[in-house]
């Protein structure tokens, strides 16, 4: 009968080997049955070589070499057996490679023979990182540990095609009596559905193990190597070296986080497989060098696959896309370069998402089309700017081709057109407008950035229009500044204090940098008069409905900052002033009334101004749908 313990005869034989009385190059005890197996092992103090060594070689020099790389800190899982397989290659490839030695295929030769004999003292007692044997605790405190209470727990169930750091599964355990070092984790993965792909490498591009927020391994999934077939239609995959120490009195947790292929057929996305960590599956090595094992034959987590996100746009508009303005533009010659249309598209999906085509559509009064119109149409995304066609037999849109435009998941970027336009002479009159929108059922084509695959025409939703610009001869801008109402009752919009409204609109009008701007002090309905006939004309609403007739009186007063001069307000060239725009009703019907600013008139002297002649007479018009130059609603009795 045996008495003494694997463990006993290991400390035995660690206090021979120090006190000298070890001379063999290996010595190794037989396991007692059940027990952990322990292998010490000792070199002498240097090493010659004489012989090539190779997958096959077996014998004392094998297991020398292997001490010798494993003090190199090129580790070998195994630890040194004596026998030259696939982890001594690559150990040895992996040495010559960081030497120099050509070719680094892992053949231990005369080059690498003589460059290891020339500096090759090899380490006494331990067996290096990663083998899990060797008399050195490595920083392990405590006695021989325990690992106890294994659990494999679902984390992803499904990752997409192309996703990054999809996490499958935790394999968790606790750590008692001593600290241990994990080093070594094998996984199974078994396909659960026949007559599909059941190879794993099919699915997975990289597999990595994270633990306490950090990688500590890395095994590339793809490369059918990697994968051991162990059972018909099992397949395991090995991570060793880990490294990842558990302190006595805590709970391991081990993570396996994949980046799944991008392109797995689509008959096949149906696949799961089933990871397991078998028995033993998880090898450490705790402070008495003893190796502990843990893992379950029968705790299993099944993993499948979905088809590739290719990203969610959402169109919106920007809080960057400019105010409604008058753009200067030029006789004979090209005008500036404006900016007018800004708008927001947003990826709401976790997945990159390429934009390859952009259309913004364009809608102008009096003109023909808009490539008689727009010279240039530039679009800046992010810094970059990209050239677009405006072309005539597409209702003259501006077309934006092979942008490759990449919006990152969860990410919004803004989208700026900017344009110069053409001579106004023979194209378009002075006063025609011009506006832009972007439609997502049509106007943007899309894809996954890895897939290649089209984003769906109703994964994109929202829209953008840009205010309505004017085009003029002569520069001039009008900016909203405030609006109010007033019944006699404080703005009271419910209850009406009488029968009477006043309404105030104030703007701010810039002149052309060139030249001084005139206005007419009059202002007019518009639904009542001709627009050109006033400096400024404006509409009434009733219930939100236009309100042409029914008032027993009507007053409207224009005032501004500006100077009179000729019968009209003056605007010095370059200049601002603010006009203020009163208008005071007594309707014959009850009912919620409002104003709105419709157009400001403008010339280049005050004889024109005060004309109210189209032809010598520009005209800012404000778009319809720009609240800031409407009043709030005001509620007035017959």
């Amino acid at each position: 009968m045996i008495a003494t313990s694997n463990t006993m005869i290991a400390k035995i034989f660690a206090a021979l080997a120090v006190a000298g009385l070890v001379a063999s190059s290996v010595i190794a005890f037989a396991p007692v049955a059940g027990a952990q197996t322990t292998t010490t092992t000792t070199t002498s103090a240097s090493v010659s070589f004489s012989r090539d060594l190779t997958i096959g070689s077996t014998g004392a020099d094998v297991t020398a070499l292997q001490n010798w790389l494993i003090s190199k800190s090129f580790a070998i899982a195994a630890g040194a057996t004596g026998y030259f397989g696939a982890q001594t290659q690559a150990a040895l490839a992996k040495y010559q490679a960081a030497n120099g030695i050509s070719p680094a295929a892992g053949y231990f030769g005369p080059i690498t023979r003589a460059k290891v004999n020339a500096g090759g003292s090899t380490s006494g007692g331990g067996t290096g990182t990663g083998t899990g044997t060797g008399s050195s605790n490595g920083g392990l405190s405590g006695g021989e540990a325990n690992l106890t209470d294994f659990d494999l727990r679902a984390e992803d169930s499904e990752g997409n095609e192309g996703e990054e750091g999809v996490e499958l599964v935790s394999a968790e355990f606790d750590v008692e009596d001593g600290d241990v070092r994990v080093e070594r984790v094998e996984f199974t993965a078994s396909s659960t559905k026949a007559g599909i792909e059941n190879k794993p490498w099919q699915f997975f591009d990289t597999l990595y193990i994270m633990a306490d927020g950090k990688e500590i391994g890395e095994v590339d999934a793809s490369d059918r190597d990697e994968w051991d077939e162990t059972t018909d239609n099992v397949y395991e995959i090995v991570f060793t070296g880990l490294d990842y120490v558990v302190d006595e009195g805590d709970m391991a947790s081990l993570t396996l986080v994949a980046d799944v292929a991008g392109n797995i057929d689509a008959a096949d996305l149906s696949q799961k497989f089933n990871l397991k960590v078998l028995k033993e599956g998880i090898r450490a090595v705790d402070s008495e060098g003893i190796q502990q094992y843990t893992g379950s034959n029968t705790d299993g987590v099944d993993v499948g696959f979905g088809a590739e996100e290719n990203g969610k746009l959402s169109i919106r508009e920007s809080s960057e896309d400019p105010e409604a303005a008058t753009l200067k533009v030029e006789a004979s010659e090209s005008s500036d370069e404006y900016t007018v249309f800004a708008f927001d598209i947003r990826n709401t999906e976790d997945v990159d998402t390429l934009i390859t085509k952009l259309t913004i559509d364009t809608t102008i009064t009096g003109s023909t089309s808009t490539d008689k119109v727009i010279r240039t149409a530039t679009l800046v995304v992010d810094g970059d700017e990209h050239d677009g066609d405006i072309e005539a037999a597409n209702d003259g849109n501006i077309v934006f081709k092979d942008i490759d435009v990449v919006i990152g998941s969860d990410e919004t970027l803004e989208f700026e057109l900017m344009v110069k336009f053409t001579a106004q002479s023979g194209n378009y009159l002075a006063g025609d407008t011009i506006a832009f929108d972007v439609d997502p059922a049509t106007d943007i084509v899309a894809e996954g950035e890895a897939s290649g695959n089209s984003v769906k025409s109703a994964d994109i939703t929202g829209g953008a229009d840009s205010e309505t610009h004017t085009l003029a001869l002569t520069g001039f801008m009008v900016e909203a500044v405030s609006a109010s109402t007033d019944n006699g009752a404080g703005n009271n919009a419910t209850t009406p204090a009488n029968s009477t409204g006043t309404f105030t609109i104030k703007f701010d009008v810039t002149a052309d940098q060139d030249a001084p701007t005139f206005i007419d002090n009059i202002a007019a309905n518009a639904s009542t008069t001709a627009s050109t006939t006033a400096g400024a004309s404006y509409n009434i609403f009733r219930n939100g409905a236009a309100a042409t007739a029914g008032f027993t009186s009507e007053n409207s007063v224009l005032t501004s900052t500006a100077d009179m001069s000729g019968g009209a307000f003056r605007v010095n060239a370059g200049a601002t002033e603010t006009f203020t725009l009163t208008v005071t009703i007594d309707p014959t019907q009850s009912g919620l009334y409002a104003i709105e600013l419709d157009a400001v008139n403008y010339a280049t002297t005050a004889a024109r101004a005060i004309s109210g002649d189209a032809a010598q007479n520009d005209t800012f018009n404000v778009d319809a749908n720009n609240a800031k130059f409407e009043t709030a609603p005001l509620n007035i009795a017959n």
